[in-house]
């Protein structure tokens, strides 16, 4: 177990890193290719404009008063959504993180 990955995660690893990585895939490219690449139409405002991401922030910088984890979404057609990772079981032995 690496402690740094320890120290950054802490208890609630899979919160942590699930919240990290949908916040990492939702804000590496513009909703236009993230929906190509899932094979997915796109989102287009009423005037046919391409609906973009404006902000992407886990919970806790959006302010979000929760105890999950998860991203607040905000989009340029002034759509907002929380995406919230929560947990329904925790795993049954211990967990260890490693670097790839």
């Amino acid at each position: 177990m690496f402690d740094d990955c320890a120290d950054e995660f802490g208890e609630y690893a899979h919160e942590e890193i699930l919240q990290a990585l949908v916040l990492s895939l939702l804000t590496s490219g513009d909703l236009d290719q993230l929906c190509d690449d899932a094979d997915l139409p796109h989102l287009v405002g009423d005037d046919g404009t391409p609906v973009t991401i404006t902000s992407a922030r886990v919970y806790r910088d959006a302010g979000v008063m929760t105890l999950d984890r998860g991203v607040w979404l905000e989009l340029s057609d002034g759509s907002v959504f929380g995406l919230t990772v929560q947990i329904s079981r925790r795993p049954h032995s211990e967990v260890t993180l490693r670097r790839s």
